[in-house]
């Protein structure tokens, strides 16, 4: 017989598998437990089966290489912290319920509809067609959204404002039901919005920390399954500047880190506005330092990437640059750029069109999908890139409602296409099929 003692290495490697061994019987035993057996006699056999197991180590023998089990097993087997167990496999549930939602929320052809502009936003919008920005009409067009047709087809998810997770369509259903009833998933955005940061001339910090956790709570209670957070970086002379990135990358990741505890798949929006001049190699810069520093926090603060989303701008060229980046410079670039800091675990990337016309929203989502060993999803979560057609197609004329929701579904389906690399121009005046 293998003489354990004698060999280090193997007893190592037995040790682990032991250990392994350990931590399947402890969960089996908190399964049954749960059904049927008393904890107290459960605790007795779990402590029998512990103390037969370490009898079989080497003496004075830790087994480093999983040092969390470890301690984990002498905790419950040693203090008879049975609790403990319970509340790990709770934790574990969790984290196992965000990331299927992350999933769902980047499932193969599929994308968000970013539905959360604040009442400031939406009175632009709506003034841009002259309708009055009333609670009523805000929902009436709300509703023009989220009742079309089979647009679950296109849409995993929507992000919803306060306002909006608690209005009702007409026949009385809330829009987090008429959501859900098409399998789409409703979430929230929860900032409180960029404001100027003291001493940071030109920069702004995102708010809304304060009272996060209770806030989270009320949502959950609402029905939203997922939320986001915002926050600007501004590219211009001598900005932005290392602290703007880092508070603000700090803010994200307190957000995410409640956002989990609460059980809410957080999604991290750090957009680098594409306002300006700059080049698309400054840009990419920007982005790079970003996202280096949103990643960091997010470690720091114990964010589970697996249950957590990215929001990223595409990497353009500045607004007013004048030599704009083709549709194929902006896919390679952007790409590029997550390559480098991305990490693969993160489900999938969900960008906004910050600025874009719906249909380059389109065509350089497109592009990405296109290239080759994306190691995540590349996926949307529009705002004006896919409400702009229903805005002027609808006009706040309850007669043109059948009409906005057809424009709203073709342009999810474009989307939709892009998701998969397959779209086409020629698409812009197909039908959607």
């Amino acid at each position: 017989m293998h003489d354990r003692a004698a060999d280090p290495m193997g007893a190592a490697t037995s040790a682990t598998a032991v250990a392994t061994e350990i931590m399947i019987l402890l969960s089996i035993e908190a399964r049954i437990a749960q059904v049927r057996l008393p904890v107290e006699a459960n605790r007795s056999a779990l402590l029998c089966s512990y103390r037969c197991f370490s009898a079989r180590w080497p003496r004075n023998f830790t087994p480093c290489a999983h040092p969390f089990r470890w301690q984990f097993l002498q905790a419950i087997c040693n203090n008879g912290d049975y609790n403990s167990l319970l509340n790990h496999q709770k934790t574990v549930m969790k984290d196992d319920n965000l990331q299927s939602i992350a999933k769902k929320l980047v499932a193969p052809g599929k994308g968000i509809l970013a539905a959360d502009e604040s009442t400031g936003t939406i009175e632009k919008r709506l003034k841009s067609i002259n309708v009055l920005s009333t609670e009523e009409n805000r929902r009436a067009y709300r509703e023009v959204l989220f009742t079309t047709k089979d647009a679950g087809e296109f849409i995993s998810g929507v992000i919803l404002f306060d306002e909006t997770i608690r209005q009702k369509t007409r026949d009385g259903r809330t829009f987090v039901k008429a959501l859900e009833e098409q399998g789409i998933i409703p979430g929230i955005k929860v900032d409180k919005g960029a404001k100027t940061m003291a001493k940071f001339p030109g920069e702004k910090i995102t708010e809304g920390l304060d009272g996060l956790r209770e806030r989270l709570a009320e949502y959950r209670k609402l029905g939203a399954r997922f939320a986001k957070w915002r926050a600007v970086i501004a590219i211009g002379d001598n900005i932005p500047t290392q602290t703007c990135i880092d508070a603000n990358a700090e803010a994200l990741a307190r957000y995410a880190a409640l956002c989990q505890e609460g059980d809410l798949v957080p999604i991290v929006e750090p957009e680098v506005l594409m306002d300006g001049t700059h080049t698309i190699e400054r840009y990419f810069e920007v982005t790079q330092q970003t996202l280096e520093s949103v990643f960091h926090a997010l470690y720091e603060h114990r964010v589970a990437l697996e249950g957590t989303l990215l929001k990223p701008n595409m990497v353009l060229s500045g607004k007013d640059c004048p030599q704009q980046a083709s549709v194929q410079e902006v896919a390679e670039a952007t790409v590029r750029c997550l390559k480098r800091v991305v990490p693969a675990a993160v489900p999938g990337i969900v960008f906004l069109s910050g600025g874009q016309t719906d249909q380059q929203a389109t065509e350089h989502l497109n592009a990405m999908n296109q290239l080759p060993d994306l190691p995540w999803q590349l996926s949307f979560s529009y705002g004006r890139a896919l409400q702009a057609p229903v805005l002027k197609a609808w006009k706040g004329d309850e007669a043109n409602v059948s009409k906005a929701q057809q424009a709203f579904h073709h342009r999810a389906w474009c989307n939709s296409k892009a998701r998969f690399g397959k779209y086409t121009k020629d698409m812009e005046t197909a039908k959607a099929a």
